[in-house]
Order: C-alpha cells, then sequence, then structure tokens
C-alpha cells in the first residue's frame, strides 16, 4: 500500500512522543513482573507454591472490578493526565510492597499486588488507546510489536534481574540482603518512570459523554458480552483471553519446575521464564512483518499450534534426565514464545484499530476484564493441579491445549473472515 508524505510526517511525529511513553511503560512493567517474580520465588522457597496462584488473583482482581473505570478515564479525560495520575499511585504501591519485602510480610506483599492490578487497570487503556491517536492506521501493527519489544524486555529484566537480585548477599542486613535490594530497586525505578511520565505528549480531550460505570464489572461484562455482534473483534479478543491464560500458567509451572522439581537456583528459573519472554520478542518483530491490523487471524492456529507443540518438549525434557537439561529446556521454552509474539501482537493491533476513536478505552477496558478473568481462573487452575501433579506434568498438559486450540482456532478462522 503505497504511504502518503503526511502518513510519513505522522509517524516521525508520533515518535517522538513514543520513547516517552515507551519508557514509562518500560520501567512499569519492569517494576511489575521484578516485584512479582521476587514474590513468586520467595512463596516456592518457602513451601508456598500454592501462593502463586494466591498472588495471580489478588493481580488479576482488580481487572475485573475497574477496567470499567479505566475505559471510562482513558475515553473522557486526557490520556496523559490519567497516565500521570497512575504512575503516582504506583509509587504509592511500591512502597507498601517495600516494607512487606523487607519484613516479610505476606499481607503487605498481597496487598500490593492488589494495588499493583489496580494501577495497570487503570493505566492499560490510556496508554494502549494513545497507539492509534500517535499514528496512521497502517503503522499501528509495527508501533505495537515495538512497544511489545520494549515492554517484553523490561519483562525480562525484571524476571530475570528479581532471581539474581534475591540471590546477593553483598552485605549484612536484619533481613535478608536480596529482599533489601529489591525493596530499595522498585521504589527508585518507580520513581524514575514517574519522571518519564512527564514526557508524554497531551492529546485532545475527548468528546466521550459515557456515564460514570457505578456498577463496575457489570459494565464491562456488558460490553464484552457485545463483542458477539463483531466476530472479528470476538475473536481477537477471545485470542488475547487464550494467550494470557496460557502464558500465565507457563510461568507459574516454570518457577515450581525449577525451583521444587529441579532444585536449580532462584537466578537460573529466572532465566527459563526469561527464555519464553525472548521467544515472544522475536515473534513480535516477524508478526509486525507478516500480518497487518486488517490481515492477522490467519497465524492463529499455527501460531497455537507451535505453542503447544513446544510447550510439550518442556514438560518433556523437564521430566526426564538427560544432558543439557537447562540448555534444552531454554530453547523450548523460547520457541513456544516465539510462537506467543506471533499470536498475540496482530490481536493487539486489530483490538486498538477496530473501535470508533471514543470507544477505544471501552473497548480496550472490556479487552483487559475478559483477559484477566481467564488470568483469574488460570490461577485458580494452577493452585489445583500444581497439588496433583509433577510441574513437568502439567506442562505437557499445557501444551496438549495449546495443540488443541490451535486446532479449534483453524476450524473458528475459516468461518470468521477479515
Amino acid at each position: 500500500m503505497p504511504v502518503s508524505s503526511k502518513d510519513l510526517a505522522a509517524v516521525q511525529s508520533g515518535r517522538k512522543c513514543f520513547v516517552a511513553m515507551g519508557a514509562t511503560y518500560f520501567f512499569g512493567v519492569f517494576n511489575d513482573n521484578f516485584f512479582k517474580q521476587a514474590v513468586l520465588l520467595l512463596a516456592v522457597t518457602a513451601g508456598l507454591s500454592g501462593l502463586q496462584g494466591q498472588a495471580t488473583m489478588l493481580f488479576s482482581l482488580p481487572f475485573i472490578l475497574f477496567s470499567a473505570h479505566g475505559g471510562w478515564l482513558a475515553d473522557r479525560f486526557p490520556k496523559r493526565q490519567v497516565i500521570i495520575s497512575v504512575k503516582i499511585l504506583e509509587l504509592f504501591a511500591m512502597a507498601i510492597g517495600a516494607y512487606g519485602l523487607v519484613t516479610l510480610n505476606w499481607d503487605w506483599i498481597l496487598a500490593m499486588l492488589f494495588l499493583m492490578g489496580l494501577q495497570s487497570a487503570i493505566f492499560g487503556p490510556s496508554l494502549n488507546g494513545s497507539i492509534p491517536e500517535l499514528y496512521p492506521e497502517w503503522y499501528v501493527t509495527k508501533a505495537n510489536a515495538l512497544l511489545k519489544l520494549v515492554t517484553t524486555t523490561a519483562i525480562l529484566l525484571g524476571m530475570a534481574a528479581a532471581g539474581i537480585c534475591l540471590d546477593q548477599n553483598w552485605f549484612v542486613t536484619s533481613a535478608p540482603f536480596g529482599q533489601v535490594l529489591v525493596a530499595t530497586l522498585v521504589l527508585i525505578i518507580a520513581i524514575i518512570g514517574l519522571i518519564s511520565s512527564l514526557g508524554i505528549q497531551q492529546f485532545p480531550k475527548n468528546q466521550s459523554d459515557t456515564p460514570f460505570p457505578w456498577s463496575g464489572p457489570l459494565v464491562s461484562l456488558r460490553d464484552s458480552l457485545a463483542f458477539r455482534f463483531d466476530p472479528l473483534l470476538a475473536l481477537a479478543v477471545a485470542g488475547d483471553c487464550f494467550f494470557y491464560f496460557i502464558s500465565l500458567i507457563a510461568v507459574m509451572v516454570i518457577n515450581t519446575l525449577g525451583i521444587s522439581q529441579l532444585q536449580i537456583s532462584k537466578s537460573s528459573t529466572s532465566l527459563l521464564a526469561v527464555a519464553l519472554m525472548v521467544g515472544v520478542c522475536l515473534g513480535s518483530l516477524l508478526a509486525a512483518k507478516i500480518t497487518t491490523s486488517s490481515r492477522w487471524s490467519h497465524v492463529m492456529a499455527p501460531a497455537s499450534f507451535g505453542m503447544g507443540l513446544f510447550l510439550l518438549c518442556t514438560g518433556f525434557v523437564g521430566g526426564t534426565a538427560m544432558d543439557n537439561q537447562f540448555l534444552f529446556l531454554f530453547l523450548s521454552l523460547t520457541g513456544a514464545g516465539f510462537c506467543g509474539g506471533i499470536f498475540l501482537i496482530p490481536l493487539t493491533a486489530f483490538i486498538q484499530v477496530r473501535p470508533k476513536s471514543y470507544q477505544k478505552g471501552k473497548v480496550i477496558a472490556a479487552d483487559n476484564f475478559c483477559a484477566f478473568s481467564s488470568m483469574l481462573i488460570a490461577g485458580q487452575l494452577f493452585t489445583l493441579f500444581d497439588s496433583i501433579f509433577l510441574p513437568s506434568v502439567n506442562m505437557l498438559i499445557l501444551g496438549g491445549l495449546g495443540i488443541v486450540s490451535g486446532g479449534m482456532f483453524f476450524l473458528i478462522v475459516r468461518y470468521v473472515k477479515e
């Protein structure tokens, strides 16, 4: 498709704001994953692997309760104003979490996870809804791939740094030094993220006259049910839910596989989770080249099948004593993430582009409601299956789910035309 000079100028202009937006997203996502992975590793080490499911539930619950409010704010007020306000809330949440980490007070830690979820539920619609305002439609998929590269890099560094920091013992402190180090870093990074948000461009106030969603989750449920009138949008949202369902369980299984079953260090276990995110990075870049916001559904079935196949390999390798086991686990998880990146990026772009400008926040919020409802279910299922099966067996089950879902997506896509 030929690109006009006006569109090219819009892309160049958008990049100036994208740097501040990307930095704000980077530090927020890094902090979320750094803290969350540290908590999950501490829980598994303490023999509380079931706490992973509870932590996931508390992080997901705000998306179910408050997604409608985040969408309303994004459609009603300047997105920059919403983002900065949420970054202030993040700093408050990190202070609570830092205290919980130093004292290993699980009530404070879990409270912080809930606040993390709350600020993300409010933050997401405003930041993601800004991308179509920054760029012409043809560039939105590429912008999402770049943003996914930024955020996945943040996830990678956050998850890897969590295990590495917890294993540190530089000085003698009243609490384990690793926990003190994590607590200090989350506060510093929250401050840096707040400063970076000040550079985000101010967009004109939206003209949405949607009333305040007093009933919260009921509004989100109603908006989610409305997806049935747009089969393509419903397919994209269903794919989004599937991705976050299977990837969340995979990360929790990796933690128990590494620490409980294979008995490797926190640092090595975090690196296995990093492998998954490395793959997502690589898959996102390929997705930007082979899909657009108007042509994307053809990759759903093969990408889902690929995720399933590589997760099956992970389960097999994890449950079998072999030479170079860690290397094969790293490669198979990288492959699963690669297919996941191809699967996710075009869905994200389509969900952003599809709604009218004054409804983007509402649609993205409803998508968050659906995705995190699936993650809430994932947390509970993980707790159940973790009490019954070995982690390697749970990974085999996930792989089978991915392959079966690939067949289902193949059949569905045949009847839902782009």
